[in-house]
């Protein structure tokens, strides 16, 4: 697993060997100061898919990386749960020397990053829980359309296919352009199918219900209301259950971290460089 690629606008690669398996960790902006902002990736999707979104936030120190078995990371040899993934990243922010940071959850990110607000409270200042839910077995699915798809990842095998297929599970704006849809996924690495299926495990397996309202971190909740993979119920019950936490919904599907990065990069800016603590 080579971490001398090259990392674009001056970030960087590394391998960080976390509860026994090798990540592949970006970090952007390191001589800036305040708080990082660490970033959970959505299922399957390695660092790339995740550079324009970052472009929104030049002044922040960054770090995101790839799941076990996704992009670049390492494969463990037993499927990692929620709360493993959450033990590896706290590795990780230790390696990194990180005490206390924000976290974006973006989609399968957003389980992630409950957990790890969840079991580590001192760390994890504020949230933001974007096109997410309580997890597999406390949410509403998407359409049966999107539920088959995310359960394989031939998208990813098939590029051709993944493009076809991508806006209609994505829903909203994607379907209306799916040239955007396109353009967004060309960054997109191919997850080994063992890594994909755990963290589809994972997730099905999972749910932050009990606990959420035991999570008092200021929480940013993000939707799209013509969301067809994470329906809107979901993120509106993640901010109904969080006792300090606020939504906001556009006019978007599952691509609206793309598709309205400009809008959403001003908002948790705002979000994060407010008095709330």
């Amino acid at each position: 697993m080579p971490d001398n690629q090259i990392a674009p606008d001056g970030g960087k690669f590394q391998t960080i060997f976390a509860n026994g398996v090798n990540l592949r960790v970006y970090t952007l902006n390191e001589g800036r100061t305040g708080l990082p902002l660490v970033i959970c990736n959505g299922l399957g999707q390695a660092v790339e898919i995740l550079y324009p979104l970052m472009h929104e936030f030049p002044d922040r120190p960054i770090i995101a990386f790839d799941a076990a078995g996704v992009g670049r990371s390492e494969v463990p040899e037993t499927a990692a749960t929620i709360p493993q993934h959450a033990a590896m990243l706290r590795q990780v922010l230790d390696d990194l020397n990180v005490d206390r940071c924000d976290v974006m959850g973006i989609s399968w990110g957003g389980a992630l990053a409950q957990q790890l607000a969840y079991e580590y409270p001192q760390l994890v200042h504020k949230l933001v829980l974007a096109i997410t839910s309580a997890g597999g077995i406390g949410s509403w699915w998407g359409t049966p359309l999107a539920l088959s798809e995310i359960m394989f990842p031939f998208r990813y095998i098939n590029k051709a296919y993944g493009d076809f297929i991508g806006p209609f599970m994505y829903g909203g704006e994607a379907l209306l352009q799916p040239a955007l849809f396109k353009e967004y996924s060309k960054n997109a690495i191919r997850p080994s199918y063992e890594g994909y299926s755990a963290q589809v495990k994972a997730l099905c397996t999972w749910t932050s219900v009990p606990w959420l309202s035991q999570l008092n971190q200021p929480t940013q909740v993000i939707g799209g209301a013509l969301d067809t993979l994470i329906p809107v119920a979901n993120q509106m019950l993640l901010a109904s259950l969080m006792p300090n936490a606020r939504i906001r919904i556009y006019n978007a599907g599952h691509l609206l971290m793309y598709s309205r990065k400009s809008e959403v990069g001003a908002l948790v800016t705002d979000f994060l460089d407010g008095s709330a603590s």
